[in-house]
């Protein structure tokens, strides 16, 4: 049985607020272009950061007739332009992605956008080296909080507890409203906007965060407690430019301090829930969400498709404890003994894999902080829209 921790415990939380429902015929964004129609082709481009992309995506759902894949389109849109900042235009986009499936998890990212409608937009300066320990935990200061942040590329958005909202002087702006969540009944947030974020030498201004209640945000099972009293999301840290994790999860650079990209880089994309990069099996390549947050990488189902003859067949039944907000839950799998991989073109063995039930994103696979201990070096360029890692 295992206890998963830290960003999974979020996630049904952090997928009601921002992510968007995957759907039959979305294709994987690593799989090879031929055959895709030039519709799904401008939506992969956009995801991947291509220059101008976002723009003709906009442009041709302009046109009549509407793309066959136009809410996936808009729910894109939607999601990207909040969390750049560009509120009025999310606002727009987030209407069109709900008119076309209320259902699809866009509205409360339309509600987040309207809280933030009159909010100066997100910016990061400066460069650092700071220390990680474990659960990617960095020190950062905000106002009179002065403490640890967890540096978390699976949150789609900033979390704090209230407490430290207090301190950290946190704008807040209104509350989220209901968040169904799959491991208990609803729970709600207020939505803010930190002011100013420091760690080491860097700044990072005007955040928007969520802000939940200290004890949604404490977890205990058995013996172990765990407590997030900062969450940094995926979009906080994008604001450098470049991260990276050093010296096999020991420190964590930013901007400038960041490395370059090495040889063997592959593309990054902009995910439903973060980001993702291509992983490499015996039998093909699939796409992985990239979450720092989670303790131990795991396999969804269709990731089982990566796998040599021997290594599914030696997948045997297992049991694992999962935390909510809230709850904790206990769920039957299956597990891998040995998974052998490739990660930008460098080896990676995982051992005591978890298959877990499909995902609704879509994702083979989620990389945690396994992954970020295994190398001595993982850059993350949102410039240029690569993943490396370096032995």
């Amino acid at each position: 049985m295992r206890w998963l921790t830290r960003s999974a415990l979020l996630l049904t939380v952090i997928l009601a607020l921002s992510a968007t429902s995957a759907h039959p015929g979305t294709p994987d964004f690593f799989a090879p272009r031929a055959g895709i129609d030039r519709d799904t082709a401008l939506l992969l481009d956009a995801a991947s950061g291509r220059e101008g992309a976002a723009g003709r995506l906009r442009a041709r759902l302009g046109r009549k007739p509407a793309p066959a894949n136009a809410y996936e389109d808009w729910s894109f849109l939607c999601g990207l332009e909040s969390h750049s900042g560009h509120y009025a235009r999310a606002i727009a986009d987030c209407e069109k992605a709900v008119a076309l499936n209320p259902q699809g998890g866009d509205a409360s990212t339309l509600t987040i956008a309207r809280l933030l409608a009159h909010q100066p937009p997100p910016r990061a300066n400066g460069s650092a080296r700071v220390p990680v320990t474990p659960g990617v935990r960095v020190p950062a200061a905000a106002g009179a909080f002065d403490g640890m942040a967890m540096a978390d590329t699976g949150a789609q958005i900033s979390v704090m507890m209230q407490s430290v909202a207090r301190s950290a002087g946190v704008k807040l702006l209104g509350s989220t409203g209901g968040i169904s969540s799959s491991t208990t009944a609803s729970v709600e947030g207020q939505i803010g906007l930190i002011p100013e974020v420091r760690i080491g030498g860097t700044f990072l201004y005007n955040i928007p965060v969520l802000v939940m209640p200290d004890a949604q945000l404490t977890f205990s099972h058995g013996r172990e407690t765990v407590s997030l009293p900062f969450v940094l999301s995926v979009y906080a840290l994008a604001g450098f430019g470049r991260v990276a994790w050093l010296d096999h999860d020991r420190w964590l650079a930013l901007g400038g301090a960041a490395p370059t990209s090495f040889a063997g880089a592959v593309p990054m994309i902009w995910h439903p829930i973060g980001i993702a990069v291509p992983l490499d099996g015996a039998l093909g390549r699939r796409t992985a969400q990239f979450d720092s947050g989670t303790d131990v990488s795991h396999l969804y189902e269709s990731g089982i498709a990566l796998l040599s003859d021997a290594e599914r067949g030696s997948v045997v039944q297992a049991r694992r404890t999962i935390g909510g907000i809230g709850a904790v839950v206990e769920q039957e799998i299956r597990r891998v003994p040995q998974v052998d991989l490739m990660l930008a073109g460098q080896p990676l063995v995982l051992r005591g894999v978890d298959i877990a039930p499909e995902s609704k994103t879509g994702e083979a696979a989620r990389l945690g902080e396994d992954v970020l201990q295994a190398y001595s070096t993982v850059v993350f360029d949102f410039h240029a829209m690569t993943f490396s890692v370096s032995p």
